[in-house]
């Protein structure tokens, strides 16, 4: 598969996720916030930013895969990373947004000025936690128990 296909296929599934997202949020906070928009434009647009470099490293660890057998070590690493840095903003910027929301302030407010700062850095936290990983070696049990 060509890089411009990789590219263009993970644009596309960035897109339709900003858009997925987007509107899902929007219409499913309709009763309860006005403007609900105000909260599903910034989550489509963190879906979409999240999905077009997942998509594109998905798509290069798994045709690395099938190709040799196994991913390149770099591949491995930039795939993992971006998995361990949406996994980290989601986990941490949904607890905060959880325990904001609890609070005196609104979910709007909790969602906007908790749940993005603090995914934001759980996600950086994440990623460089697995960015630091040694992917060229596979370390044995024997080197551990010496």
């Amino acid at each position: 598969m060509g890089k411009w296909i990789k590219r263009l296929g993970s644009l596309l599934v960035g897109v339709f996720g900003f858009l997925a997202v987007g509107i899902g949020v929007t219409v499913a906070l309709e009763p309860y916030i006005w403007p609900s928009a105000m909260l599903g434009l910034p989550a489509g647009v963190i879906a979409g930013a999240a999905l077009f470099p997942l998509t594109y490293l998905g798509l290069t660890y798994w045709e690395e895969r099938t190709a040799t057998g196994t991913a390149s070590p770099e591949t491995s690493r930039r795939f993992w990373t971006t998995v361990a840095a949406i996994l980290g903003f989601l986990g941490g910027g949904g607890l905060a947004m959880i325990v904001l929301s609890m609070q005196a302030i609104g979910l709007a407010a909790a969602m906007l000025f908790g749940g993005v700062l603090v995914g934001i850095g759980s996600g950086v936290l994440a990623a460089y936690v697995v960015s630091h990983r040694n992917w060229g070696q596979h370390s044995n049990t024997e080197s551990v128990i010496r």
